[in-house]
């Protein structure tokens, strides 16, 4: 099979195109910024910009805590790339067991490590700039037969390159200015490296190992060096105030080579034809640090109205304004914000970051279709509308009687400092699941949802994670669970319904104080698979559960699941002057139901009556209905308020206040 040149464009994933190459093809790349970790297994593959210039082509680490390219294959060349976003220990390109790699002209900083070659045999590494990480520029680790060439290597924390127990390895011709640590490092298991015509500045240049048969120059041979001197032979050995060997070195006869060799501290090793040149290399300047705008929102599209989150996960970012709606006019100027789209169309959605050395923009289209229109299987469960009844699916086989009364138009706090307007309508809405219902993405119909607040982090492996409702716009505090998978950034959703949730076939028994829905990342990832802990902080109104003569012990947190409605366990967490705030323990995610049990035995006593007047109310009702004074005295017997004595003596009591209420009435 011939090769094929496979084209990625924003939006598009660099991985998606490396699993479907096949040995020899070349994966183009288009400008535009991709954020990915991409592992590379297929030998024989080229990934490369298609401009040949890295500051248009960024690759962004999706999770730090990986390698941005972490390739364990031959004969892979990657050219002309921007890779960044790595923490500690993690590189922007990792070679492992690899054989006969390229990398060249790209760029690599805000890294772990900038490049790693581990294992690795015969690569070359040239014409990089590889500034700012976290701790070495250059790795090389057991690996051996590499050639490190025209790459600069700067402003690292730790490093500019790192030769451990690695052999054979020549580096040249390469700029290594301004390393926290030192510019140089060889251990002493290194052997028969080559380092010659390579332009050193850094408080400490060299820290050499002993090891067996390596070199700090080359034989003395005319051209023109590093500095522009008229021979190679050694090294520039500079320091950042110009009091470096070089710099203050003799040069009887102009060669541009020192007069004496240049020894390392504590090393038998030294440099014997060092550079020296009254036009040195100036030290270049760190590159100037530039924006780099991205963003995700929480759908891209939906039926009118559609209610977008936006999300800056841009870098380098010192301003930013938002247009929405492809008008031109800023719309926000916030980091995350949330607008809506009223009215069907097509809109392109843009952002634009600045910071002092430039501005960089991303957009992306919203797709807005028309409203859905209610059909005859819509529900509502509005407690207060005046329309006619209606009869809906309750999901059970039977039908129940809803209310179907008009609903006005409302502005409702979606927990963002933005407003959003509910549709007006009926209050009912679908039972069917919609991919944008209440809340984006969301099944619950939006004319259902009273309020509803979003929260977003960024979940890794192994972390405890958990999502704040800071604007207190629900009754939900935060949720928590501890990850078992990285997802990235993610977004829960807390919708406080004004009804019971279309999802749910009845509510659960006791007095319902809210209902509300928690949707948790995308479908499928609040499993047990993904999370274990789980837990959720809600608050209750003193005020309600007065009102309801509810003691807070009684107070449930209730989860519909598999049909079916489960109680949590339980914990009163704290209170204050207005809310007692709980916790409960869940195994997912869906709809909820806070209820409690009231207290209303002392409604069926007087507190100055006696035990018969009592009974006598009681009575009166029990008549109405159709019981008899046996059952009501066997009803009585039941309770064990009294003994069998006193129960016999008030059961003849109120046969004869029967006997002469019904001569009264036959009267």
């Amino acid at each position: 099979m011939a090769a094929a040149e496979i084209s990625v464009q924003p939006g598009d994933s660099i991985q998606t195109a490396v699993n479907n190459a096949t040995s020899g093809d070349e994966i183009i790349v288009k400008p535009g910024t991709y954020t990915e970790n991409i592992v590379i297994n297929t030998d024989n593959l080229v990934i490369r910009s298609e401009s040949g210039n890295p500051d248009d082509t960024i690759i962004k680490a999706r999770s730090s805590s990986a390698h941005v390219f972490a390739v364990k294959a031959d004969n892979v060349r990657i050219s002309g790339l921007t890779i960044t976003g790595t923490k500690t220990s993690y590189s922007g390109i990792q070679f492992s067991g690899c054989n006969n790699g390229i990398i060249e002209n790209n760029k690599l900083s805000n890294d772990g490590y900038g490049i790693y070659l581990l294992s690795s045999k015969g690569s070359t590494v040239s014409n990089n700039v590889v500034t700012n990480n976290g701790d070495y520029g250059i790795v090389l680790a057991t690996s051996t037969g590499s050639t490190i060439s025209g790459n600069t290597a700067s402003n690292n924390n730790g490093r500019g390159i790192h030769l451990g127990t690695s052999d054979g390895n020549t580096l040249s011709g390469n700029t290594i200015v301004s390393n926290g640590v030192s510019g140089l490092y060889v251990c002493p298991r290194s052997d028969n490296n080559l380092v010659f015509n390579n332009y050193f500045v850094n408080t400490v240049n060299g820290d050499i190992k002993n090891g067996v048969g390596n070199a700090y120059s080359t034989a003395k041979t005319a051209g023109t060096n590093i500095v522009g001197g008229p021979y190679i032979g050694g090294n520039f050995w500079g320091k950042p105030d110009g009091s470096g060997f070089s710099e203050t070195a003799t040069d009887a006869d102009g060669d541009g080579i020192a007069d004496v060799a240049y020894s390392f501290e504590n090393s038998i090793y030294a440099d014997s034809l060092p550079l020296v040149s009254g036009t040195e290399k100036p030290i270049e300047e760190p590159t100037p640090v530039l924006p780099v705008a991205n963003f995700e929102s929480s759908v891209t599209s939906g039926p009118a109205p559609l209610s977008v989150q936006f999300a800056d996960l841009s870098e380098n970012v010192e301003g930013r304004e938002w247009d929405f709606n492809s008008d031109g006019a800023i719309d926000s100027i916030d980091q995350s914000a949330v607008y809506e789209y009223t009215t069907p169309g097509t809109y392109t959605a843009k952002l634009t970051v600045t910071n002092e050395n430039g501005m960089d923009s991303k957009t992306a289209t919203i797709t807005v279709t028309e409203p859905e229109e209610s059909s005859s299987e819509d529900i509502g469960t509005g407690d207060s509308g005046t329309g006619d009844s209606g009869t809906g699916d309750n999901g059970t086989g039977e039908n129940e009687i809803v209310d179907n009364g008009p609903v006005d138009s409302e502005t409702i706090d979606d927990g963002s400092g933005n407003n959003e307007v509910a549709e007006s309508g009926s209050s009912s809405g679908g039972r069917s699941h919609r991919s944008a219902g209440g809340g984006g993405g969301s099944p619950e119909p939006a004319k259902n949802v009273e309020v509803k607040e979003i929260s977003q982090v960024f979940i890794t492996n192994g972390k405890e994670v958990k999502f704040d409702l800071k604007n207190n716009a629900t009754c939900i505090v935060y949720v928590e669970f501890d990850a078992k998978k990285t997802a990235g950034k993610t977004t829960t959703i807390v919708e406080e319904l004004k009804n019971k949730s279309v999802l749910v076939s009845e509510l659960p028994s006791g007095d319902v104080y809210k209902s509300f829905n928690v949707w948790v990342g995308n479908s499928g990832y609040a499993t047990s698979k993904n999370i274990e802990n789980s837990i959720i902080c809600f608050k209750v109104e003193k005020a309600w559960m007065q009102e309801k003569r509810t003691d807070s012990s009684s107070i449930a947190l209730n989860r519909y699941n598999d049909g079916k409605w489960e109680q949590l366990p339980v914990s009163i967490l704290k209170e204050d002057d207005e809310f007692t705030y709980f916790t409960a323990e869940t195994t997912g995610f869906s709809s909820f139901a806070i209820t409690g049990k009231g207290n209303n035995a002392s409604e069926n006593v007087t507190e100055s009556g006696s035990e018969l007047e009592t009974r006598s109310v009681n009575l009166q009702d029990a008549e109405s209905t159709g019981l008899t004074a046996e059952q009501m005295s066997e009803q009585g017997n039941s309770t064990g308020t009294k003994g069998s004595e006193m129960i016999s003596k008030i059961t003849s009591l109120l046969r004869e206040w029967i006997k002469s209420l019904q001569s009264l009435t036959k009267g």
